[in-house]
């Protein structure tokens, strides 16, 4: 029987050497989300009813807007009411995610 060593699963080890980097990006991105800063958590949503829809400006800041004044923003909000469903600020209409959206991984700055 060969003597056991003490070796670290290769896997382990970067997992442990990701963990406080995946840690700080958490935090940014609540950082960015709380300055209105748009972090690809979601897709960009229109609303089928009223037209409003997501809107990103070259700062990264998240805004809404409707035709024919794209990039002006109205300061209203699609507010997320289930999983995958958001409800139009303007008009009410129950809105949801475009196929494709929530494959990114998520992380929670908080967690160890």
């Amino acid at each position: 029987m060969k003597p056991s060593r003490d070796k670290t699963d290769p896997v382990d080890e970067l997992a442990n050497q990701l963990c406080p980097a995946a840690k700080q990006l958490a935090a940014l991105q609540e950082r960015a989300n709380a300055l209105g800063m748009f972090t690809n958590e979601r897709e960009l949503l229109a609303c089928p009813r009223c037209g409003l829809e997501d809107d990103v400006n070259t700062s990264g800041q998240l805004l809404t807007c409707r035709e024919p004044n794209l990039g002006q923003d109205t300061g209203l909000r699609f507010k997320e009411i289930t999983g995958g469903h958001f409800i139009c600020p303007s008009c009410g209409q129950i809105v949801p995610e475009p196929p494709g959206a929530n494959l990114n991984c998520h992380l929670d700055a908080t967690d160890s």
